[in-house]
């Protein structure tokens, strides 16, 4: 028996189902139910437009996309920011046009949190910052989640990278965007294990880790026997 998670946005009413295919909901269904429209983290059914590019003084990102009220990139209703550039080429990617390193649109980090905060009035629970491969990214990332927790947002950040891999890098700023992460969802997409992956995840091996402060300084402590 196949587990279904069903998700109702609060804002809007809509429902968000989990482990059916389009095909599988339209014969469940029936008449009962508008028309449907597949939709997974890091791809949403609307994006909003990019702020414009301009001359950036101070830490830049290249971002592919921006977009609100998303139920499935994290608990709650979400705010997103997905990040351009990937070199893990995980096979069957929901998302190939955010891998090359020259897509999107290259902005300042205090353009893309005024984007991420201006939700028109619509409820928000936290934001979450996809890819792409955010951690390609250090510098920027870390400013940008440092201004998101002047904020008091609540953070989740996907990875193709397993904490413990990113744990040894040698770059302080990936130290500190770690520490500033509420939920980590880390590991490469493996298209084999999407199926029943449950909510905010895109196949069964990545894990959701709520702790991350904490294991981070464990993975990061000398031990001595």
């Amino acid at each position: 028996m196949r587990e279904l998670t069903w998700i109702v946005d609060p804002a809007t009413g809509d429902v968000v189902v989990e482990g059916l295919t389009t095909e599988d909901l339209s014969a469940l269904a029936g008449d009962l139910l508008p028309a449907s429209r597949d939709l997974n983290c890091a791809r949403p059914l609307t994006t909003v437009p990019l702020p414009i590019a301009s001359q950036a003084h101070g830490p830049v990102l290249r971002v592919a996309s921006l977009y609100h009220g998303s139920v499935v990139d994290g608990p709650g209703r979400r705010s997103v920011c997905q990040l351009q550039h990937c070199t893990h080429a995980c096979i069957g990617c929901y998302v190939p046009q955010t891998h090359s390193p020259d897509g999107g649109v290259l902005l300042g980090v205090d353009d893309v949190v005024a984007a991420l905060l201006d939700t028109a009035g619509e409820p928000r629970d936290g934001v979450s910052i996809t890819g792409g491969e955010p951690f390609l990214q250090p510098t920027g990332l870390l400013a940008l989640l440092q201004r998101l927790k002047m904020h008091g947002l609540h953070i989740v950040v996907y990875t193709g990278y397993t904490l413990e891999a990113l744990a040894r890098r040698p770059e302080p700023e990936i130290a500190e965007a770690l520490h500033l992460t509420d939920i980590l969802v880390d590991g490469p997409f493996v298209a084999r294990l999407a199926d029943d992956a449950g909510e905010w995840r895109g196949s069964r091996n990545q894990r959701i880790v709520s702790d991350v402060r904490r294991v981070v300084d464990v993975l990061t402590t000398p031990h001595f026997t």
